[in-house]
């Protein structure tokens, strides 16, 4: 780091913020935590900051990237941007204008490893410099803002630099008059690295947490972060398990255009599983036009589990009859819902071949409920509840008995219910 300009106690406190940073990124500090952290330490070491703010592009399926804003003041503010956010800029913006200009220069993936992957651009406002071309800029001048510095931090992958499609955007500025000697932009510019590897160690771990957490479910996708990954690991757990399946979808599937018919799956396919997760279910997986999901057992407490299970259920038909109407109305097909509800012991874990696992549940119990499933049409009901969650529930009187029904691949008929 350049020394050179700056006071004795600055450069102690860089070093030891340098230190700091290399210590959130081996701890995986959130992104919050290091953002904040590292913008109340630069004012302690005696940068004058007035406004700091952090974006960054995220993995996330509603969201293209978020954006942090730190104020002297005590201001905190955070915010997400959804997909196609970036290309809808309303106005010039000095950050996107510092990402084109990086973009243009074309960043050679050769250069991975030069000493500087962080461009700096930078408006001495109080000199004129940026508020006649962007609006924001005019804001932080007349707010006191006389400096303002914008870093386009960049995320390579396999040792190589894919011009910006990823990374971090980082703004500082200040209202010393004069604003930020050589020495601190110097001394900024060379902690940007070690920033941006920080912030990156958070980002890709909430990247992966939500990946996770998407395509497994909350508790998968916990128990996998956490290393359970070992094949034939599994464990017995009792449970309600609700199967659904959407009726309709194979006829549809071959008489609509392809792009109807994955957002028609998405809209009913989000109905379903929303009320599940809200009800503290767990998604374990969607099968095709329908899925399987899972309440565990509260701990000596089954009738509670059941019972948030069966308002998932009836909250899920409530859901998808809203948007039959919907469709009804304005003359498109639509599909109608199969709910079973079962309990039992399952099998809950590993299992799949050596290259590709299956974190989900086995067992007789749930082939008993794609088999209960099944009943919905033949019975003419939207839900079929076993006897065996009929009493976990305990609440006999909710449900009205459909007599005893042969299940394929079960020998013993089974006594089934609907709700009353």
């Amino acid at each position: 780091m350049t020394a050179e300009g700056l006071p004795a106690g600055t450069i102690a406190a860089f070093a030891a913020l340098r230190r700091w940073l290399g210590n959130q990124a081996l701890l995986a500090g959130t992104v919050q935590d290091v953002a904040e952290g590292f913008a109340d330490r630069l004012l302690a070491s005696g940068i004058p900051l007035w406004r700091a703010y952090l974006s960054a592009t995220t993995l996330h399926p509603d969201m293209e990237a978020f954006g942090l804003t730190w104020t002297r003041d005590g201001g905190r503010e955070s915010e997400m941007y959804g997909h196609g956010s970036w290309g809808k800029l309303s106005s010039p913006s000095p950050i996107y204008a510092a990402v084109l200009a990086a973009r243009e220069a074309a960043i050679d993936p050769a250069a991975a490893r030069a000493d500087d992957l962080v461009p700096l651009t930078r408006y001495r406002l109080e000199r004129g410099e940026g508020p006649d071309q962007f609006p924001i800029l005019a804001e932080f001048r007349d707010a006191g803002a006389t400096d303002y510095l914008c870093f386009i931090i960049p995320f390579g992958f396999d040792g190589t630099l894919h011009p910006l499609r990823t990374g971090a955007t980082v703004t500082l500025a200040t209202d010393r008059p004069g604003g930020f000697t050589a020495a601190e932009v110097q001394a900024l510019d060379d902690l940007m690295p070690v920033f941006g590897a920080a912030v990156r160690i958070g980002i890709d771990l909430a990247a992966m947490r939500t990946v996770l957490s998407t395509y497994l479910g909350r508790d998968v996708g916990r128990r996998v972060l956490q290393g359970e990954i070992r094949r034939g690991s599994v464990e017995t757990i009792s449970a309600a398990i609700l199967v659904g399946d959407l009726r309709g979808f194979t006829a549809l599937a071959d008489a609509l255009p392809q792009d109807q018919l994955v957002s028609m799956l998405d809209d009913y396919l989000d109905a379903l599983a929303t009320p599940v997760e809200a009800h503290g279910g767990q998604v374990l997986k969607f099968m095709g036009d329908g899925l399987l999901a899972t309440f565990a057992f509260a701990e000596d407490d089954p009738a509670e589990t059941c019972g948030r299970a069966l308002a998932a259920a009836a909250e899920a038909l409530d859901r998808i009859a809203a948007i039959n109407l919907c469709r009804a109305e304005q003359g498109v097909p639509v599909m109608t819902l199969d709910v079973a509800l079962h309990a039992g012991d399952v099998l809950y874990g590993n299992v799949g071949s050596g290259q590709r696992l299956d974190f989900t549940i086995i067992g007789p119990a749930v082939n008993e409920a794609a088999r209960l499933e099944n009943l919905c049409g033949v019975l003419g009901v939207p839900m079929v509840v076993s006897r065996r969650f009929v009493e976990a529930l305990a609440a006999p009187e909710r449900f009205r008995c459909l007599g005893p029904q042969t299940l394929r691949g079960v020998r013993v008929p089974v006594e089934v219910f609907t709700p009353a």
